[in-house]
């Protein structure tokens, strides 16, 4: 009788096909992994650039930046006039604004009718139906295409740490502008989760203010540090601390607050150093996940949009003296990119 031959593989040249696969999937993965951030990161940078472009945009019809944000209530602290932009955001009184300055280039991102749609009259909180859109322009693709779970806890109107209420699920931002080289916001405690401007002494002081400060438009001919060598704008950070502080007053300084409508931290941000304006709790830097800091979910440093329009990423390595002078825009200290 003939026998009939058999095809197949034996135990042995499995095995030897299983691990060659394995090994392949091993070398590829984290280049398959590179290349998607590469262009997620890439997306991020044209972000960043629209946002730049629209800034330029917007001053060329208006003459000057747009302020970083408006705030009509001012209020004494420790003897100074301080700025609270939270208290207003969330006012239902009108005449309250709180708003930030992406409110004000929405037209220049072709999001005309969003912009039509807001009541300049009442506040963010009065405006939730629009405050409350997702803008994809704002949204880093390597950390999120809208708001997540987590961020729901950090999304305007939560009012405190302690707050049991979600906020928004949607209305959210990476991005945010540069307040200056300074220390520019009272830090949050248990007691009063408000993030103040530091009042005129420190947001406008000409040795360390930004491009974008409370009720002031900056002209570009202000910005004498040279517009390719000044911060404009840059990554937030979104990060809700969850360690366990021994200072519960450091806890709430590393929960971020989110919102493109709301002024303040949750669109502003400061490249201060170490203790500067007397802040024992400045880290300096960024991707320190300290509320007022830039950050971002890149590995290894930071997307910045400069005055000039153009973005460029900066290590984590920076010298944080040379960070802090790249967000202030006319300190005599001009400092090129590294």
């Amino acid at each position: 009788m003939l026998r009939m031959a058999r095809h197949g593989f034996t135990l042995v040249e499995l095995l030897v096909v299983i691990t060659i696969i394995g090994t392949l999937t091993a070398v590829l993965l984290p280049a398959v992994q590179s290349a998607r951030e590469a262009a997620r990161r890439l997306e991020c940078a044209n972000h960043l650039k629209q946002i730049g472009l629209a800034l330029h945009n917007y001053a060329a019809l208006h003459g000057a930046m747009p302020p970083g944000a408006i705030v009509s209530k001012s209020y004494q602290s420790k003897g100074k006039s301080n700025f609270d932009p939270w208290a207003e955001a969330t006012s239902t009184i009108a005449g309250n604004h709180g708003t930030s300055w992406l409110l004000q280039i929405l037209p220049f991102l072709e999001q005309h009718a969003l912009f039509s749609q807001w009541n300049f009259s009442k506040s963010v909180l009065s405006n939730k139906a629009v405050a409350a859109t997702d803008v994809a322009g704002f949204y880093c693709p390597t950390r999120r295409s809208g708001i997540r779970t987590e961020d729901q806890k950090i999304m305007f109107p939560k009012k405190s740490p302690d707050d049991s209420r979600t906020g928004w699920t949607s209305g959210g931002t990476d991005y945010g502008g540069c307040l200056g080289a300074q220390n520019a916001f009272a830090n949050p405690t248990t007691s009063d989760p408000r993030r103040e401007f530091c009042g005129p002494t420190y947001v406008y002081a000409p040795s360390v203010r930004g491009i974008f400060v409370p009720n002031l438009a900056t002209r570009p001919s202000e910005i004498t540090d040279g517009m390719s060598n000044t911060i404009a704008t840059g990554e937030l950070p979104r990060t809700q601390w969850t360690g366990k502080a021994t200072d519960e007053y450091w806890e709430l300084c590393h929960t971020s607050v989110d919102g493109w409508a709301v002024a303040g931290s949750a669109t502003l941000f400061d490249t201060a150093k170490f203790q500067e304006g007397y802040d024992e709790g400045q880290p300096g830097g960024f991707n320190t996940d300290y509320f007022e800091s830039a950050g971002s979910d890149h590995p290894g440093g930071v997307q910045f949009g400069m005055a000039d329009g153009s973005v460029h990423f900066l290590q984590t390595t920076i010298d944080s003296i040379v960070y802090a002078n790249l967000g202030s825009m006319a300190d005599r200290q001009p400092t090129q990119l590294p």
